[in-house]
């Protein structure tokens, strides 16, 4: 796991580090309409959830049936997710741009870029289509590819939505930058198994892959409203200006759950397949664990010690500098610990734990619950009531799934041992 894990650390820091200099330059350029466009950002990524759950049912099932060697059982799955996800894109497309467009919508959300609502939607489409080419990638551990695609993507995504915003487009530039990066990924993976979309496929029994995307699906849309629900909330709740400092702490503490996707990229094709053939998948998970630690861990504590150092570098033009620090070391503790619980998320769809779709959505509802204990009690939502309630989230869902994985591991270690020595 770790020379496939290193491939993928670098395309990933590489990525990620277009990623989090966007972030950056966004909030420089346009302090004021950070807030408008990370809650753009956020819908777009809340949508696009089943996009990720069928990557994740794609990266699982065509491990699985490369690992028994089905390769025209591989090219039915994909064709047949190819028509959902397109059918599936456009409708949502469409959907977005008409809601979005609803004044009162729009006003509670404080949206006011036409421009930026239609290339959203556009945006949701090319979203919606990036699965059917990247699940495989990953899934025959092609890293290297795969990789290549993740910096494509985001160093696309820098310097159009950069450009864009700096001649004049605003949020819509920024938006226009993710449209372009996505569709770079999209169109480039569907070339890369292009011989499994045009050759003929063999059908298989699909009831255990649609009985499988539902809590993926579910579990990916828990975790994906865990990380960016709180940026909706700050712009619906909050002032503008607290609302656009909370969104660029949010931005930057965010770089914590963005720069260990490398080991779960790594992670959970690998676990699907030894799952797939009965092999040791817990050892994978711990090295992931203590991976992901590390590196979340190192950027926590940068942010702690040198807190006002990092942003006179980072945003030296935002004027929000001073109350964004305190936000963001309270945001760094909460996305290292959904860190950790998106890899157990990912262990457990790979060993068809479904406990863990349970625990995200009770964490999803623990989160709206505060939330909304603090506006109905009559006192001043503030953001750093916003960075407590996201880290008691964080510590939640993190001590439950540690549970679940202790209790599993003596359940089933004993199992095992008995069924080698038969």
């Amino acid at each position: 796991m770790a020379g496939a894990a290193f491939i993928m650390l670098i395309a990933t820091v590489a990525g990620g580090g277009c990623n989090f200099i966007y972030q950056v330059m966004m909030a420089n350029l346009i302090p004021d309409d950070l807030a408008e466009l990370n809650t753009l950002l956020a819908i777009l990524y809340i949508v696009t959830v089943p996009a990720s759950a069928v990557q994740n049912v794609l990266i699982r099932y065509v491990s699985k049936y490369n690992a028994l060697e089905k390769p025209e059982v591989i090219s039915w799955l994909m064709k047949r997710i190819f028509i959902l996800t397109t059918s599936a894109g456009v409708a949502l497309a469409i959907v977005i741009v008409l809601v979005l467009s609803i004044p009162e919508v729009a006003s509670t959300l404080k949206i006011s870029s036409n421009l930026g609502v239609l290339l959203l939607g556009i945006a949701v489409l090319f979203a919606m289509l990036s699965p059917v080419g990247q699940g495989p990638l990953q899934a025959f551990q092609r890293f290297v590819a795969f990789g290549t695609l993740t910096v494509g993507n985001f160093v696309l995504k820098l310097t159009m939505g950069v450009g864009l915003v700096i001649l004049g487009y605003g949020v819509a530039g920024g938006i226009g930058g993710v449209l372009i990066g996505l569709a770079f990924a999209s169109g480039l993976s569907l070339f890369m198994v292009r011989k499994y979309l045009l050759r003929k496929g063999t059908p298989t029994d699909s009831g255990e892959i649609w009985w499988y995307t539902v809590p993926a699906t579910v579990a990916q849309l828990c975790f994906t409203i865990l990380t960016m629900v709180d940026v909706i909330f700050a712009t619906s709740l909050l002032p503008k200006d607290q609302a656009s400092y909370y969104a660029a702490a949010s931005s930057l503490a965010k770089i914590i759950l963005f720069l260990p996707g490398a080991v779960s990229t790594v992670m959970f094709p690998k676990i699907s397949r030894a799952h797939a053939v009965k092999g040791e998948t817990s050892r994978i998970l711990t090295t992931a664990f203590f991976m992901t630690l590390a590196l979340s861990g190192l950027v926590v504590a940068v942010y702690f010690l040198l807190p006002d150092f990092i942003l006179s570098i980072l945003i030296p033009a935002n004027p929000y500098r001073e109350l964004i620090a305190p936000l963001l070391q309270g945001l760094g503790i909460a996305y290292l610990l959904l860190g950790l619980a998106n890899l157990f998320m990912l262990y457990g769809l790979a060993t068809d734990g479904h406990a863990y779709v349970t625990i995200l959505g009770m964490s999803v509802i623990v989160l709206m619950a505060m939330i909304f204990a603090v506006v109905a009690s009559g006192i001043t939502f503030t953001p750093m009531i916003l960075v407590l309630v996201m880290v008691a989230t964080g510590m939640f869902i993190v001590v439950l799934s540690a549970i679940y994985l202790i209790i599993v591991e003596r359940e089933w270690r004993p199992m095992k041992k008995n069924g080698s020595s038969s």
